[in-house]
């Protein structure tokens, strides 16, 4: 599957629901230590607007469903369509063919818990020649399109025009989640689709006052280190791969050039109990 391997980034933060009486409620000394953030929710699934970037291939199957592979680096995305909308749809994995004089074959597995599929599509300078599609549960890589599945009509763009694409949820999800020895919390997250390491989000605090950090900087190789600014002195977490690294390399947050405390990692499916949240 295509991925991004961005390694080192430089952003700022993302807004996110709230207001500023959510802030004021919390009483005089909250609302100076969160200044400038309000409350809010940060794990809400909010889904973003998306328009198709290059279609690889568009097939109508014999039922009249539309199917579609977008090459919107750095991922694909497929869509299905019902009535008037392309639906899009999660791949999960994908991979590419090189024949001769150019001819490529691109296989996409789709995850769809009702109606998984698989689309594959046979191109040659640059235009889709033949496209098919696998339904149900793909146990291969790819498929013979012709002898497997069924193959679709292939359709130019014009006809995916008067149709609406509906994104997938917005989902977001933890991507790390922390306490250090002196009883503070950090708490990493980024979208479950289309994320960049630009897209985390930091949250450091007490469980009380989770305030959103600017982010100046990520990277991963075998260990990921995302540093973020802490009232104008730099803080990097550091998280060591636990397939990759030594067993005595442990997480920690690197305070400047001065010092570091460990960090505990919690388990999956804790962050957000008992936490309040301010974001930028």
């Amino acid at each position: 599957m295509k991925t991004s391997l961005a390694v080192t980034l430089l952003i700022a933060g993302v807004g996110c629901s709230g207001s500023s009486a959510d802030v004021a409620s919390t009483g005089s000394s909250a609302a100076a230590s969160t200044a400038g953030t309000r409350a809010c929710s940060p794990f809400d699934s909010v889904a973003q607007p998306i328009a198709l970037a290059h279609v690889l291939g568009a097939g109508r199957h014999a039922d009249g469903t539309l199917y579609v592979l977008d090459d919107g680096a750095p991922t694909y995305r497929a869509f299905v369509s019902q009535g008037n909308v392309l639906h899009r749809k999660e791949v999960t994995g994908s991979g590419t063919v090189g024949g001769e004089a150019g001819a490529v074959s691109i296989t996409a597995t789709v995850r769809d818990a009702a109606a998984p599929f698989a689309l594959q599509i046979e191109r040659s300078g640059d235009v889709a020649t033949r496209m098919g599609v696998f339904r149900g549960d793909l146990q291969t890589k790819s498929f013979d399109v012709g002898q497997q599945g069924d193959v679709l009509e292939l359709v130019g763009v014009d006809v995916l025009a008067g149709l609406q694409l509906q994104n997938l949820p917005g989902d977001v999800v933890t991507e790390y989640d922390a306490t250090t020895e002196d009883g503070h919390r950090l708490v990493v997250t980024r979208p479950a689709a289309d994320w960049t390491y630009e897209s985390f989000r930091v949250f450091y605090g007490t469980p009380d006052q989770m305030k959103e950090r600017h982010l100046t900087n990520a990277s991963r190789g075998s260990t990921t280190y995302i540093s973020f600014d802490l009232d104008g002195v730099e803080q990097t977490a550091i998280f060591p791969s636990k397939a990759f690294s030594a067993s005595y390399e442990v997480p920690v947050l690197r305070t400047g050039v001065q010092g570091s405390q460990s960090l505990t990692v919690l388990p999956e499916g804790s962050t957000g109990a008992g936490l309040t949240f301010f974001c930028f």
